[in-house]
């Protein structure tokens, strides 16, 4: 008797040992478990933090996009600078071509199209300006809206959003200019940067730089958000219209 109790005793004893490794190993694994969702959580959160949403990663272009022209003004002050100590830059064309020389020049190439968008600004000619111009996204949706803000009349009149922001370029494009020279030009594989001086009648000159990007249909002059913020504005705020810096 006594060894069949001792015999059931150890019995009990291994099975209770089996169950405690077993229940150990379960709680291991849901340890283990539990560690893997809670990294797994976290790097969720990480990348959900890191994550950029369409409309900032819109304002992060257009705003690289002004940087590139803001360093192209740079570079032609050196330019400048390296001149007027007797440098030169062999890339620039510095002769200034009057106002009563400028033609539409297509659109094949950053100048080309710089010239034909200062052709039809100071010709008020709204449909070819419109044609020429590019958007970003955010700066798009800031047009769209604009639009969608005006009386269904004046909609009609202007018919998309382009047209009114070319209307509006032209409206505050100088009405002095006297002439233009193209100082420079920067490429990169999807974007132009092209320097250029405007002078005026009375003698004053303003040098810029303006981003292009090629479209289906050649180059285009891209709508800084700068300027599209001052159009909105005028049309919803009652403001005079400022000169733009671009054509």
């Amino acid at each position: 008797m006594l060894l069949i109790a001792a015999a059931a005793v150890g019995g009990a004893i291994e099975h209770g040992r089996r169950e405690a490794a077993r229940e150990a190993s379960a709680l291991a694994a849901a340890r283990r478990q539990n560690m893997a969702v809670l990294r797994l959580r976290e790097e969720n959160q990480r990348l959900e933090a890191a994550r950029i949403s369409p409309v900032e990663r819109s304002r992060l272009e257009d705003d690289h996009s002004e940087a590139q022209a803001a360093r192209a003004r740079l570079l032609e002050l050196r330019h400048e600078i390296d001149a007027a100590e007797g440098g030169s830059d062999p890339g620039a064309s510095r002769v200034p071509v009057p106002v009563e020389a400028w033609s539409y020049a297509g659109r094949d190439s950053p100048r080309a199209a710089l010239k034909s968008v200062l052709w039809a600004a100071s010709h008020a000619d709204v449909d070819t300006l419109a044609s020429l111009l590019g958007f970003s996204p955010e700066v798009r949706k800031r047009a769209e809206a604009l639009y969608a803000q005006l009386p269904t009349d004046t909609q009609q009149e202007y018919g998309s959003p382009e047209r009114v922001v070319a209307t509006l370029l032209a409206g505050s494009f100088p009405k002095d200019a006297s002439a233009m020279s193209l100082l420079s030009e920067t490429n990169s594989a999807t974007a132009a940067v092209v320097v250029m001086r405007m002078d005026r009648s009375d003698g004053a000159s303003r040098t810029n730089g303006f981003l292009l990007h090629p479209a289906q249909d050649g180059w285009r002059l891209m709508v800084p958000s700068s300027v599209m913020a001052d159009y909105q504005r005028i049309l919803t705020g009652g403001a005079q219209t400022p000169e733009s810096p671009a054509p």
